[in-house]
């Protein structure tokens, strides 16, 4: 049985993970949801303006409410603003696992931190939710979100074709990997 406490702050070497506030919009504007790069393979497109980052917010703001939403900014602790985002998603309360997504700003791109922030979820949702499993997945062209998940331990289990559309809404390929519990 999951162990749900929501999204409590965690902390790594040079990060905080933390729940979004509406002051975040625009670091979160800046750093990610305005930038075609950071949201090429992404199911959803860019944000046109910084409206719809605060509207985004504040859904998620509200959505704190039940613990079983995992929902972190990611502060790089030397900047003290937002630079991405973690989350678990898809969550199986019987088959007691989930999903994780992230996205970070291209400027913190291969630096480690989305590896640090994808390893410190990792340890929480195993130890103290008690998750038995953790998936990701990522558009077969992404392949460094694929190198983040062979660092966190993740294995590759395969390629699902025509699986979720991207955000121009075409059906594309993804590949999928997954982490046990015994495995961690």
């Amino acid at each position: 049985m999951l162990n749900h406490l929501g999204t409590k702050v965690l902390e790594t070497e040079r990060l905080i993970l933390r729940p979004f506030r509406k002051e975040d919009a625009r670091d979160a504007y800046d750093n990610w949801t305005s930038d075609s790069d950071v949201t090429k393979y992404l199911t959803w497109t860019i944000h046109e303006d910084i409206e719809v980052t605060k509207k985004v917010l504040e859904i998620w703001i509200d959505e704190y409410i039940a613990y079983e939403n995992y929902n972190w900014g990611i502060e790089l602790k030397e900047r003290g603003s937002i630079i991405g985002s973690i989350c678990l998603m898809n969550i199986n309360n019987y088959k007691e696992n989930c999903e994780i997504g992230y996205c970070i700003s291209k400027d913190y791109w291969n630096r480690g931190i989305t590896t640090e922030a994808f390893s410190r979820v990792i340890k929480f949702a195993f130890e103290e939710v008690g998750f038995e499993r953790i998936t990701g997945r990522h558009h077969i062209n992404n392949l460094a979100s694929g190198k983040v998940m062979e660092k966190c331990g993740l294995k590759y289990e395969g390629t699902l074709r025509k699986i979720t559309k991207n955000n121009t809404g075409l059906l594309v390929d993804c590949k999928y990997y997954s982490i046990l519990k015994e495995e961690f």
